[in-house]
């Protein structure tokens, strides 16, 4: 295993996916990128009064407001140096990134470049519906490599 991909957000789900890779890469003398998905690049709006009438415009979509853009990579490098420290005292081969869009869309693109793990940390969502967190459920069922899911 040469390549692990680690989707994080700072929060406690995906500080224990980190642990978890950063075992498996000790193990596997893997190469380590983490992965932080700033947020959405666009901005749908929804008029305020939706049509019913199929083929009619549901809203539109706007590109995110460049200060609203700069905000939130404030906050991803925030989370990425807080980690960066602790990461970079147990193991050495590593990458940090950030990107803007969907998450689970932008996890599974980052995938496609040769990764051979994803490691993405479990949010309940709390819904009859879905067995796993929405990112987790819609990377593990569209990634062309394995997936590790963290409880």
């Amino acid at each position: 295993m040469e390549k692990i991909l680690v989707a994080f957000d700072g929060l406690e789900e995906s500080k224990k996916a980190l642990s978890i890779a950063l075992k498996l890469a000790s193990f596997f003398d893997s190469h380590v990128t983490i992965l932080n998905v700033a947020g959405q690049s666009i901005v749908p709006m929804v008029p305020s009064s939706i049509s019913s009438h199929v083929g009619e415009s549901q809203g539109a979509i706007y590109p995110l407001p460049e200060h609203m853009r700069d905000i939130m990579v404030k906050e991803a490098m925030k989370i990425l140096s807080e980690t960066k420290e602790d990461v970079e005292k147990v193991w050495n081969k590593l990458d940090f990134a950030i990107v803007f869009g969907d998450p689970a869309s932008e996890i599974i693109k980052e995938a496609q470049k040769s990764y051979d793990l994803i490691v993405i940390g479990y949010r309940s969502i709390h819904s009859p519906i879905t067995s796993l967190g929405n990112v987790a459920e819609k990377v593990v069922k569209n990634a062309s490599c394995s997936v590790l899911v963290i409880r």
